[in-house]
């Protein structure tokens, strides 16, 4: 049985709502590229300790994680079938995930430990939660490539996040409304959202 084909507005609605996706996720990209050059610079000036440098990268690595993980998730739920067909993608630059992690399953373990739940068991009320195994997340980070950050960086810079922009790009030269959505239809909603909170909070 085939699906029923989607009407117009749902379709404008996925490119806005993929555009405004894709514009964190390029953002979410980027900046670690400067962060780590910036804490690698100062070290070796010695303009700050090895410690800070240290959680300066970290920052860095897990914005990363992060912005792979959007990318991925806007792929799956807005990108194909509805708005580019996995050919178009391909042409485009941008794969599967896999390409760029190697092992899905051990970056939803790096993922995971990172940027959601930091325990591997939940605690219940008979026992505290449970860290997960380094050993498991040292392998996990070495499947994915994520270890070697140098390398790991570069290829998020010179291949993943260009494809992201082209994709990105499409979208505003084939949907006029999704620029106005990102530009000022979303920030002005966002920022009236919390106006009528505080309204409501204060007529309480």
């Amino acid at each position: 049985m085939e699906e029923p084909e989607l009407d117009q507005d749902t379709i404008n609605q996925a490119a806005c709502d993929a555009a405004l996706l894709l514009t964190e996720a390029i953002r979410e990209l980027s900046i670690p590229q400067h962060l780590m050059t910036c804490a690698n610079k100062l070290e070796e000036t010695q303009r700050v300790s090895a410690t800070y440098a240290a959680a300066v990268q970290r920052i860095a690595m897990t914005a990363t994680v992060i912005g792979v993980y959007r990318v991925n998730e806007t792929r799956k739920h807005f990108l194909t079938p509805w708005l580019f067909s996995e050919e178009e993608l391909q042409r485009l630059g941008l794969p599967e995930i896999e390409h760029f992690v190697r092992d899905c399953v051990a970056f939803e373990t790096v993922r995971s430990q990172w940027a959601a739940h930091a325990q591997a068991k939940k605690s219940t009320i008979r026992r505290p939660g449970r860290l997960i195994d380094a050993s498991a997340l040292g392998r996990a980070l070495e499947r994915t490539g994520i270890g070697d950050e140098e390398q790991f960086l570069r290829r998020i810079r010179d291949e993943l996040t260009p494809a992201v922009e082209r994709v990105r790009d499409k979208i505003l030269e084939a949907y006029a409304e999704a620029r106005d959505f990102i530009t000022t239809g979303y920030p002005r909603a966002l920022q009236q959202g919390a106006i009528d909170e505080e309204r409501n909070r204060d007529a309480v």
